[in-house]
């Protein structure tokens, strides 16, 4: 029972119209609308967690509402084997300026100054290597 609960919880995301930003590295936090927790199923959908310190974070293109290219270095494996301690990490992240007017199709974003000045992360990926959720951390 316990291994079928990710396998249901993927089918209930593709259910509920997600497939394609689960594709676009976003966060499943829209189906908290569904009554699930967004951080329990983004744990429970999760194929690996990493927490990692934040070394850089780059804004891809300058609009509101964007994506950040995340650099870090992994501190710990919460679940996977995809990485180990000291590892690199690389990872797209939704953002947006505070305050951007963002419609329902987009996709659940990270504030952009607070990603900047995050020093840890918490990453949440799928089997592919797609960001499933992300978690700011001791923000300075």
């Amino acid at each position: 029972m316990m291994r079928s609960l990710p396998s249901l919880l993927c089918a209930l995301a593709l259910c509920a119209g997600l497939a394609d930003a689960a594709r676009a590295n976003v966060s499943l936090a829209d189906l908290g609308s569904l009554g699930v927790q967004s951080d329990s199923l983004a744990r429970a959908a999760a194929t690996d967690v990493v927490v990692f310190n934040v070394l850089k974070v780059r804004p891809i293109d300058g609009g509101e509402v964007a994506s950040c290219r995340v650099f870090g270095r992994a501190i710990r494996a919460e679940r996977g084997k995809r990485f180990k301690p000291r590892q690199s990490v690389r990872l797209t992240v939704p953002c947006a300026v505070q305050g951007a007017d963002a419609s329902d199709a987009t996709p659940k974003w990270v504030d952009r100054e607070a990603l900047v000045r995050s020093a840890h992360g918490r990453a949440f990926l799928g089997s592919d290597g797609a960001l499933i959720a992300y978690e700011l951390y001791d923000l300075n």
